[in-house]
């Protein structure tokens, strides 16, 4: 082969291959940078999960922060891969910012006014590292959480929790947390002799307000709650003197 027509075959390959190597070294500069954004992200997650969600998921994300007894329901435990995995990023944004507004049986507020949606992101990108592989998911998921709410009698659970428990206490024995500072003491809704006198007309009747006020200790939740709230809370309510008479 002639010393021109070598030159002519070997200059391509050497074009080729200085290509390769300056893709490669682009390519290494680009992950770094792009591991580099990911842990500035992360880290704003971090800072904005401790600010706004630890207070109940706790900082760990375990859900049993110092705020968790308040909802009455139990923050959902941010660690459990098999759980979360189970949800989208874009469901997790939205739950931060529109929490029960969107997904109503967490009965979670949102916090859209404080947290925009970049923050929400990056938040979701923090509590991807934290999830834990603790294999098969041993709790409902959210998809069947959701579809039990649709049920008046799951919602009428939810809702009791959530807004009676802190007084009537979770068993309806009328100890919950809030109670304790009261002069008067909360109903016990698990007394069968008690239920056994109410009707669920009774009971919407009392909670919004609609008998009689003399002696009335409890708030009444008039326009809070509505009618069809209040109904499925009432059939709830029955069923804790009766697990209680067993």
């Amino acid at each position: 082969m002639r010393r021109s027509e070598f030159l002519y075959t070997i200059f391509p390959l050497r074009i080729i291959y200085i290509t390769l190597c300056i893709i490669a070294i682009l390519s290494i500069f680009a992950n770094r940078y792009a591991m580099a954004q990911d842990d500035e992200r992360i880290k704003r997650g971090k800072e904005a999960y401790e600010k706004y969600c630890s207070v109940c998921h706790d900082e760990t994300g375990s859900g049993d922060g110092p705020g968790a007894v308040i909802s009455g329901i139990s923050p959902r435990d941010l660690t459990d891969k098999a759980y979360m995995s189970l949800i989208s990023d874009d469901e997790i944004v939205k739950i931060i910012r529109y929490g029960e507004d969107v997904f109503p049986y967490l009965q979670m507020p949102g916090q859209g006014d404080e947290i925009p949606e970049s923050t929400g992101w990056d938040i979701v990108y923090y509590l991807r590292t934290i999830a834990v592989d603790r294999g098969p998911l041993k709790v409902p998921s959210p998809q069947e959480r959701a579809k039990r709410f649709k049920e008046p009698m799951e919602r009428g659970k939810i809702y009791y929790l959530h807004y009676c428990s802190p007084c009537h206490g979770i068993s309806g024995d009328g100890k919950g947390w809030a109670a304790r500072g009261l002069v008067g003491k909360p109903a016990a809704l698990n007394d069968p002799v008690l239920m056994s006198k109410l009707t669920e007309e009774d009971i919407l009747a009392h909670v919004k307000g609609l008998a009689k006020k003399e002696g009335r200790e409890m708030p009444i939740f008039g326009r809070a709650f509505t009618n069809d709230m209040v109904k499925a809370i009432a059939s709830y309510v029955k069923t804790l003197s009766a697990i209680s008479g067993k």
